[in-house]
């Protein structure tokens, strides 16, 4: 009796240090498993390099609001106006495309040879608010440019702000891709972003003495 009892009790003991052992093997073997910082940041990418050639203007804020607002949106964001401009465009304007229902609705049928709307006179309002400038149609309102020192330019998907604290090696290893290109002024360089591929319209950041000086949407309209 004795016997059995104490090969039931030796059975007990190395099925515990065997469960034991290969409970110490499945945890060294996750830690071995497990991913550190620097490889983590390398697996799945560092959200503070933004590496691509586009920004939508869906992925962007400025002051921390959206590049395009209505009218009643903007009034109550910028209560302060400084000045406006109201004149005609030449070339048409991008809210021929970005509201096009409205304008139809408004000045009837775009014709298609001169890509004018039938009873629209072609007038844009510029609006100057703290160092920002806005552009309008009188329904929508549009950013248009503004200076770092008393504006911000935010990418939504990767956290990124640029401000007057920006400088140009800093914003040069967020950006890595982009490329930059000389101005008439010497000490000014200019970063273009392209909102889509085929396609000409871009956000332009502009660097004066090294530090970030103004941005600006810019449309090829002519």
């Amino acid at each position: 009796m004795k016997k059995y009892l104490f090969l039931f009790l030796f059975t007990i003991l190395t099925a515990c240090n065997n469960h034991n052992k290969e409970e110490k093997e499945f945890k060294k073997s996750i830690n071995k498993e497990s991913v550190s910082p620097s490889i983590a940041k390398t697996k799945f990418g560092n959200k503070s390099i933004y590496d691509l050639k586009f920004i939508t203007i869906k992925n962007v804020l400025i002051n921390d609001h959206r590049v395009i607002l209505s009218k009643v949106e903007f009034e109550s964001i910028y209560t302060h106006i400084d000045s406006t401009k109201t004149r005609i465009w030449e070339c048409g304007s991008p809210f021929d495309w970005i509201d096009r229902e409205w304008m139809t609705k408004t000045y009837g049928e775009e014709n298609r040879e001169t890509g004018v709307f039938s009873k629209f006179n072609g007038e844009i309002t510029t609006i100057y608010s703290k160092n920002i400038e806005f552009a309008t149609n009188n329904h929508i309102v549009l950013f248009d440019t503004g200076f770092a020192d008393n504006n911000s330019f935010k990418i939504i998907s990767h956290n990124i702000i640029l401000n007057k604290n920006t400088t140009l090696n800093e914003f040069r290893s967020k950006f890595p891709n982009s490329k930059m290109e000389t101005t008439e002024n010497p000490n000014e360089v200019r970063f273009r972003f392209y909102l889509k591929e085929l396609n000409d319209d871009a956000f332009l950041f502009y660097f004066k003495d090294g530090k970030l000086n103004y941005f600006t949407l810019w449309w090829l309209l002519c």
